[in-house]
């Protein structure tokens, strides 16, 4: 028979283990704060201080319990912010993930040795360790696969402090109604339940398991539903930018077709500063007209016109080297997200490029082998940092920002390409390859 001394006399050991691989389970694919294997190194030095609190806390119940078990708490968000590059609320968020699995894990175990136990069963610590070791196999891996498959375990690009906060107050709540007994041991709770309580708590702990995933499910889907929304609006407004600036090329034209009639009455006039004023008029309508770009697609002429008169305007040179007829199988939006997207970027950070001879943009088009090879690169005088070989945003708001490079990559896996960033020798280069035999 269980008895409540049994589930109560739970090896402290075996949950330090458990809330210490709990925690490497989340750091492992993360970008890590120290170089070579280091971090591996400040992972294991974690692994003493929560044993140490662990074992303390088997002979406390009631209040100093509680503090050792937040102090517990505490190491666990320690230890995933020493090891991996994560804000406070990344690192909450991630720590009630590894906790709850952390208890469940180590609750299931004890359950199953206590069965074993109470079914006459003589166990040793070499046996409840083999047993430990073979639970959390199953626990964490199935943690593992579970947690791939919704993409928790990737680099996340934010978590808002709403969402810390709810996974947070979901782990505590599931904590405390599983470890009440633990907590009071002559409470009315544990005394009328008995060795039940060691069902409520591994049953709670799976509850708060779900309870997490279901939370990080419905967080992915309401952000997933935010990107798309985002990108389809980048898409319509690069699309618009495009219909505005065929619009501004039809005026041009005419513009330019006009000229001739202004030179002769140019000619006629008397007035000195009158033909100075219109001289300076029409150098002004050339040198927009100067602007228009020719690669052999008409979609892609009108978009690098456009954006070549924004250069102008900002003291920004951009040079263009397309041969961009092969160009016709990708759709119009496309195209128009794909350079829209990629120059405006460009043209933002020349624009904080002070020198203006050094504000340069280079955009290539040609075909390579049986790739369509597209690279637009700007000078750059800063490392920009990259995360999961993509830049990061400067922006404040990382949640409104960064979908630019998110279309772009759309775009080329629609097409079966791909897209390559790289720095070197001052210039930032974004290279997007696309087979030319590709369905579009």
């Amino acid at each position: 028979m269980i008895t409540v001394e049994l589930y109560q006399s739970f090896p402290r050991l075996h949950t330090a283990i458990a809330e210490w691989v709990a925690c490497l389970i989340f750091i492992l694919p993360r970008t890590k704060r120290q170089k070579s294997r280091l971090w591996l190194v400040v992972a294991c030095l974690f692994f003493f201080p929560l044993l140490i609190t662990n074992l303390v806390s088997e002979k406390q119940d009631g209040i100093f319990w509680v503090g050792l078990m937040i102090l517990c708490m505490a190491e666990m968000i320690l230890m995933i912010l020493c090891c991996c590059e994560a804000g406070i609320w990344k690192a909450l968020y991630y720590w009630a993930h590894a906790f709850i699995a952390a208890e469940f894990a180590a609750s299931l175990e004890w359950q199953i040795c206590c069965y074993l136990i109470a079914g006459g069963t003589p166990l040793n610590e070499v046996q409840q360790l083999l047993i430990m070791t073979g639970v959390y196999l199953v626990a964490f891996g199935i943690l593992w696969m579970m947690n791939s498959h919704n993409q928790l375990l990737k680099n996340q690009p934010h978590i808002s402090r709403r969402e810390a906060i709810s996974a947070t107050v979901i782990t505590l709540s599931m904590f405390l109604l599983s470890n009440v007994a633990f907590t009071f041991r002559d409470s009315v709770v544990s005394q009328s339940l008995g060795a039940g309580v060691l069902f409520v708590r591994t049953l709670a702990d799976f509850s708060g398991l779900v309870m997490l995933y279901a939370h990080d499910e419905m967080r992915r889907e309401i952000r997933l539903r935010f990107e798309l929304e985002a990108m389809d609006n980048l898409f319509q407004r690069q699309y618009d930018q495009y219909r505005q600036a065929e619009e501004n090329s039809k005026v041009l034209h005419c513009i330019y077709h006009d000229l001739k009639h202004q030179i002769d009455f140019i000619k006629e006039e008397s007035d000195e500063q009158k033909k100075a004023a219109y001289l300076s008029e029409m150098e002004h309508a050339i040198s927009i007209y100067d602007a228009e770009v020719n690669t052999g697609n008409s979609v892609l002429d009108t978009l690098l016109t456009s954006k070549n008169l924004v250069c102008k305007e900002n003291g920004i040179t951009m040079t263009c080297f397309a041969e961009a007829d092969k160009l016709e199988y990708i759709d119009v939006m496309d195209i128009c997200s794909l350079f829209g997207n990629a120059i405006d970027n460009a043209i933002e950070y020349e624009m904080k490029v002070e020198d203006r001879d050094k504000r340069l943009i280079k955009v290539t088009v040609y075909p390579q082998n049986q790739f369509l090879l597209i690279r637009i690169e700007n000078y750059c005088e800063e490392v920009i940092p990259l995360r999961d070989d993509l830049p990061r945003t400067s922006k404040r708001d990382a949640r409104l920002h960064g979908y630019g490079v998110k279309s772009i990559l759309r775009v080329a896996e629609k097409y079966g390409g791909n897209v390559n960033i790289s720095q070197a020798d001052n210039w930032f280069s974004l290279t997007v390859l696309i087979p030319l035999e590709a369905d579009g």
